[in-house]
């Protein structure tokens, strides 16, 4: 795990557990999301904030803005917090930390399922179901549009990759068939 991962993690598990104390995890989380886009989203702000020419009270009221009104008291504490630790440029990569922690705590998992088109409702619900089967927790899908896969479905949840695209299947009956001899009839 890099530098960078350990301190955003840290960062977020502390944030984690005060929201949740408080009763305001949901709040905190769309607020520091919020935040995340816009440095993400726009290289103004990104410039801004990594700055360290730029007044640590501009930062905070630019980062305040952006997370919308009204910001819970914990994100207000938690930006001043890290602008006053020099760590704003760490921010994306906090909140992706937070976010998979908050999922942690409600029993939640985000499943990325790679399919050849958009999947219906319909599709998206038997899904999650039988992934919340299989997982045991909440399912949160999150569904990307891969055209080569041809058919059928990649889930990956964390590090586990479960391939049932016809892609692979072909792919294997490719290697099967290379296995064999064929042998002359006759």
């Amino acid at each position: 795990m890099t530098g960078k991962l350990r301190l955003a993690r840290r960062y977020a598990r502390a944030l984690g557990d005060l929201a949740h104390e408080r009763g305001v995890l949901e709040q905190v989380e769309q607020e520091l999301g919020r935040v995340a886009a816009v440095i993400r989203g726009d290289a103004g702000v990104r410039e801004v904030v990594e700055s360290q020419r730029v007044p640590a009270d501009a930062k905070l009221e630019l980062l305040l803005r952006a997370a919308g009104e009204p910001v819970s008291d914990v994100t207000r504490l938690f930006l001043r917090l890290v602008i006053s630790k020099r760590r704003e440029r760490y921010l994306p990569e906090m909140y992706q930390q937070f976010v998979a922690y908050a999922d942690e705590m409600r029993g939640t998992v985000e499943v990325e399922v790679q399919t050849a088109h958009q999947l219906s409702e319909e599709e998206m619900e038997s899904l999650r179901q039988r992934l919340g089967a299989y997982t045991g927790k909440q399912v949160r899908i999150r569904n990307v549009v891969r055209p080569e896969i041809i058919g059928g479905v990649i889930a990956r949840i964390g590090d586990l990759v479960m391939d049932g695209s016809v892609a692979r299947r072909l792919e294997r009956l490719k290697e099967s068939l290379r296995g064999t001899r064929l042998e002359n009839v006759g």
